[in-house]
């Protein structure tokens, strides 16, 4: 099964979270954080997704799930706490 991580082949490991319970194994764990490299080569235009997908990694059960993009770039900042549980959602699988 493959997922779309975003419109780069690039990617970056962004750190790792405070400890979350895994929505898949239960497991009280520390998510990897990993993100597309977001390039912007022209000016945002509505037919071009230049997006930042962020996808976090379960190190117990390799379980992959996402975050909205602002939460993501929070996180980059800094903020380790602003993912939470609630904040995982599954990887919607490439077609």
């Amino acid at each position: 099964m493959e997922y779309k991580i975003g419109n780069s082949r690039r990617v970056k490991s962004r750190g790792n979270t405070y400890l979350l319970n895994c929505p898949h194994c239960s497991k009280l764990v520390e998510f990897g954080v990993f993100s597309n490299y977001k390039r912007e080569l022209v000016p945002r235009l509505p037919l071009i997704d230049c997006n930042t997908v962020y996808f976090l990694v379960c190190p117990n059960c390799a379980s992959v799930f996402t975050v909205d993009e602002n939460v993501g770039d929070d996180f980059k900042s800094g903020n380790r706490e602003d993912i939470s549980e609630k904040d995982l959602k599954e990887l919607k699988e490439f077609k």
